[in-house]
């Protein structure tokens, strides 16, 4: 998971710890959300840095690395159909 997607999650669990009436508990759920949080952003620097290390020796052993592959720009809602194409073509009839 990445970090938005980690956020997106919690959020989604919706939990509030302002309305827990327990005080020691909605802070120990402060607390275990931003632990959260900030191991999940850890993990993907981790992961990053990791795939960087493994490129760097896979080229000193003379492999090569991981491709660095682009998205696709194609863009959103453009369409991309040929429908209107083929309304206007004109077969000959045979």
């Amino acid at each position: 998971m990445i970090q938005s997607q980690v956020t997106e999650a919690l959020k989604a669990l919706n939990i509030r710890p302002d309305e827990i009436a327990d005080e020691r508990l909605a802070e120990a759920f402060r607390i275990l959300l931003q632990l959260i949080e900030v191991l999940s952003e850890e993990n993907e620097k981790l992961k990053a840095e990791n795939q960087k290390l493994r490129d760097a020796i896979n080229l000193l052993k003379g492999e090569q690395a991981k491709p660095d592959i682009k998205p696709s720009r194609k863009r959103p809602n453009e369409d991309i159909s040929s429908e209107e194409e083929r309304k206007t073509q004109k077969y000959p009839k045979r």
